[in-house]
């Protein structure tokens, strides 16, 4: 595609860097970094203008994914930016983040080349004197101490990345770590924001699912956004605005405590924090008792739902070892895959199999949540029964149960589709509670049964193809990722994974357990310590929680490293600094599979494969994976390095990988470029290599309309969701097995009742009540915390509260930005007004911050926009200045996910006047 270079009038570069707002955020921040060393940098790139035009790109501003991008090089510099308008995802559009990419080079506080420490002294507010260092010097050094660890012992080595660097996922960063011999691969991204476990198991998908935009008419979104909350341009929202405006056949209720701009267009519904999994036992309740219709066809042929349960609350087996199902077509007992089923029963009762009395696991669904009307659960979540009652009625009323539609296969075949058209989804704010893997799980069991899970309107997943849905041997979705049993194989003694994996086998992140155990190893049963770190896009003293524990742990391990963007917390605290290209400095490639937030006719079905072709760099910086790729050839490991890849494959995407031949291999004495990595995995997958990116930008392919949804590959009964949960008992009960084993040492970690955690290893769910939900006006902290993502800052993915742009947009049109938001009432109670600085405490720390006094949240709520503040200087004062959210949170045990250890993210806190 050509477009104009004459698109955008001429700039100087004095004027490009004052519109840009890097003249007036210098000024504004009072940053050691001047304009002068700004434009003197830039003055480099000016006499070279090779790379002048516009260049192919996609975007990365945040975890997403989902937009391809053009830039317009002038004398060197980066003046424009602008959307793909060939990309399906966003018609040309960007959102704020992605139209303040050029801000991500051009940011003073970056890190403009290697740095050492000479500073032995260690902390948040002590300066390191940093002196700059040649690249050889930087690598060595590194190298040295790191083969140090390798010879004494490799599991001393931490290797953390995350979403700081987000072309990680279009990498093989962790491959670093296994070659090196450590099983200290962390990640400090996801641990408040675990959403991976019900996917994993209902639907073996990986990262997760979505809504199906498509047909949807009645949706219910439990602690989510779906594109509009942080302004996502990759058309999730404009799929919702089509269906709203355009369509005008789509309902949305948000049940949230907050209300944001997706619930400002459909209906706000009010909860209290933590009060999720009672509405929706209620909602099942209603359903069961009252409206008494369901999918039933779906629940028979598609699910577990059939098969019998024996006394012991596993599948009832026959003689041939497989679940049994009662035939109500003839009174019999068969194996799930007999030829001769034709009629599941669903309500069977007291069967007779080998000798047992077993019972239909739906029979015993409904049992169990007999008790959880919407008279019990309005003393929970503070909804009324009615409107409980009427959710439930309208959701299966509008899930047009027992309707078709006809999409077309690869073979141009017409085929007939279930078509559901309501649907209940759930993400941080509900899944990252106590119970937020049961809360998961019921929500797609309140979709399984209006048959809307992997077809036409249902919850799809991101990953597609015939695997993702592949049946174990009992006839089952096979679980993937996080829902694997086989993770309990991680389970040794002494444990081996310094952020307790070996305790937490089905976790998602767990870094703030990674540093309290690095603290004092010996004392949880590990046999060494962590001497060096090597960093990579990670921050945890920023994204987690507990940052000044890992703060104070950092400060004992002999050495850092970090491959530095910017001078954050952990460059701060590094003993070297690899200075990192910005984003648009990158070479990287990204497949698009799926939509993140809700797919539409336009996306539900589409690939993209992307490309960045990089603008030279300004400063004395280098490409991530070319810098972990040398220090692996310096320390000795490039051998195990390539022969990783070799087994593995050539990461394209986060679902897209490209395996290799045998012919096809790499040479294990050759240290590749990333470049040459690329242009491999990219011709084996998609035919061409990296020139036609680098012409074209991008490769859009569209997958047959049927073959988009991962339910068209397997007909009824070859393939069944589960709606009890056998895989998470049997993983409970072999867990204990080793708690109970090693109950000495492992009760004295913190804030551990493992005992409690395995009450949530169970195949139906129960309601427990939860310490958020104790919150009474009579205690200390007599209010609730939430956080939710802001169009402008949803992140900290590409330095974006560095941005002047973003600062100034959410400075000027978000209220609460920046802001510690009360509502009307409980603001007069605490006699605070509009702009009253005051604190917000927890017993896990505090912050401070301007009152916005706002309708917009339940009474009794302290609500924090987005993610804004910093714990260091370093990266300006405006940075430093704002509330810093995850310090009023804890990554106990106890503040914690029982299955998934994904931190609570409200907890209980007090509001007084600084």
């Amino acid at each position: 595609m050509e477009i104009e270079s004459n698109i955008m009038p001429q700039l100087s570069r004095r004027s490009f860097l004052k519109n840009a707002g890097i003249a007036g955020f210098l000024v504004t921040v009072g940053a050691n970094f001047g304009l002068t060393q700004l434009l003197e940098a830039a003055e480099k790139n000016i006499k070279d203008t090779s790379s002048d035009g516009w260049h192919y790109g996609h975007c990365r501003m945040c975890m997403r994914g989902c937009c391809p991008n053009m830039y317009r090089v002038e004398n060197g510099i980066a003046v424009e930016i602008q959307g793909n308008v060939e990309a399906p995802t966003t018609k040309g559009a960007l959102c704020a983040k992605g139209q303040s990419i050029i801000q991500n080079t051009y940011n003073p506080y970056r890190v403009k080349a290697p740095m050492k420490r000479t500073n032995p002294e260690k902390g948040l507010d002590v300066d390191p004197k940093w002196v700059e260092i040649s690249w050889e010097e930087a690598l060595s050094t590194t190298a040295k101490k790191l083969e140090e660890v390798h010879k004494e012992d490799p599991r001393g080595l931490l290797y953390q990345v995350g979403f700081g660097d987000m072309d990680y996922f279009c990498t093989f960063e962790f491959y670093f770590a296994h070659a090196f011999g450590t099983p200290n691969y962390v990640k400090s991204n996801g641990i408040l924001c675990t959403l991976h476990y019900a996917s994993d198991l209902v639907q073996g998908v990986f990262p997760g699912s979505g809504p199906d935009g498509t047909y949807l008419k009645y949706f219910i979104a439990l602690g989510m956004n779906l594109g509009l909350g942080l302004a996502s341009a990759d058309g999730g929202a404009r799929t919702l605005f089509d269906r709203m405006y355009k369509d005008r056949d789509f309902k949305m209720l948000v049940v949230d405590p907050h209300c944001g701009p997706e619930a400002s267009k459909g209906e706000w519904v009010p909860i209290k924090p933590g009060g999720d999994l009672a509405f929706m036992l209620a909602m099942s309740q209603v359903i069961f008792y009252e409206v008494k219709k369901m999918d039933f066809h779906f629940l028979q042929w598609r699910t577990t739902s059939p098969y019998l349960i024996g006394k012991d609350g596993l599948y009832a087996r026959g003689k041939d070892g497989k679940p049994q199902i009662l035939d109500k077509f003839d009174g019999k007992v068969k194996s799930f895959d007999d030829k001769s089923l034709k009629e599941p029963d669903l309500w069977a009762q007291n069967i007779e199999v080998n000798g047992q009395k077993a019972t239909s696991a739906l029979t015993l669904i409904k049992d169990s949540f007999k008790e959880y009307t919407p008279e019990w659960a309005e003393k929970i979540c503070e909804i009324p029964a009615e409107k409980i009652r009427q959710i439930a009625f309208d959701y299966i009323n509008n899930a047009s149960i027992g309707e078709f539609v006809y999409l077309k296969n690869s073979k141009g075949e017409m085929v007939k589709m279930p078509k559901r058209t309501s649907l209940i989804e759930a993400k941080r704010g509900v899944k990252n509670q106590r119970d937020g893997v049961a809360s998961d799980l019921m929500t797609k069991f309140l979709s399984m049964i209006v048959g809307a899970v992997e077809l036409p309107g249902g919850t799809v997943g991101k990953a597609r193809g015939i695997h993702h849905m592949a049946p174990d041997e009992d006839g089952v979705v096979a679980p993937k990722g996080e829902a694997k049993n086989s993770r309990l194989e991680n389970m040794k003694w002494p444990p081996e994974h310094i952020n307790l994996w070996d305790w937490f086998p089905h976790k998602h992140t767990l870094p703030v357990h990674a540093y309290r155990v690095a603290a004092e190893p010996k004392k949880y049963g590990f046999e060494y310590e962590i001497k060096a770190i090597l960093t990579i896009g990670s921050n945890p003293i920023s994204s987690t929680s507990d940052p000044y524990m890992i703060t104070e742990t950092i400060k004992k391990i002999p050495f850092g490293a970090v491959v530095a963007y910017h001078y954050d917390e952990m460059a701060q605290m590094a003993d070297i600094l690899f200075a990192s290209h910005s984003l648009l400095e990158k070479e990287s490639v990204n497949c698009f599979e799926g939509a993140f937030d809700i797919s539409g006719k336009e996306t539900n079905n589409v690939r993209i494969m992307m490309y960045r072709d990089p603008i030279k760099p300004i400063y004395n910086t280098r490409q991530p994976q070319d810098i972990v790729m040398e220090l692996a050839e310096r320390i000795g490991i490039m051998k195990q390095f390539n022969s990783d890849i070799n087994k593995v494959g050539i990461i394209l995407g986060e679902v897209t990988t490209a395996h290799l031949d045998k012919e096809e291999y790499l040479d294990l004495n050759k240290r590749y470029t990333i470049t040459e990595l690329w242009n491999k995995g990219i011709q084996k997958s998609f035919g061409v290599g990296m020139d036609h990116f680098k012409k074209n930008g991008m490769i859009v392919s569209y997958r047959a309309p049927a073959e988009a949804y991962n339910g068209y590959w397997y007909k009824d009964g070859e393939t069944r969701h589960p709606v009890y949960w056998s895989t998470t008992k049997i993983s409970g009960e072999k867990q204990r097995k080793y708690f109970e084993e090693h109950a000495e040492t492992i009760d004295k970690f913190p804030g551990l009742d493992w005992r409690d955690n395995f009450n949530y290893y169970e195949p139906i769910i129960k309601w427990r009540n939860k310490e958020l939900l104790k919150i009474s006006d009579d205690d200390e902290y007599n209010l609730t915390s939430v956080n939710w993502k802001s169009p402008f800052l949803p992140t900290r993915c590409g330095g974006a509260d560095q941005m002047p742009w973003l600062q100034e947009a959410a400075a000027n049109f978000d209220p609460s930005h920046g802001k510690m938001s009360l509502h009307t009432s409980t603001a007069k109670k605490l006699g605070v007004v509009e702009n009253d600085v005051c604190w917000c405490e927890s017993k896990f720390g505090k912050v401070k911050a301007p009152v916005h006094v706002t309708e917009l949240l339940r009474p009794g709520i302290v609500g924090f926009s987005g993610a804004t503040g910093r714990m260091v200087n370093s990266l300006g004062k405006k940075a430093a200045d704002y509330p810093h959210y995850n310090r009023l949170t804890s990554g106990l045990p106890e503040s914690s996910c029982a299955i998934s250890q994904g931190i609570v993210n409200s907890v209980a806190c007090k509001v007084y006047k600084a």
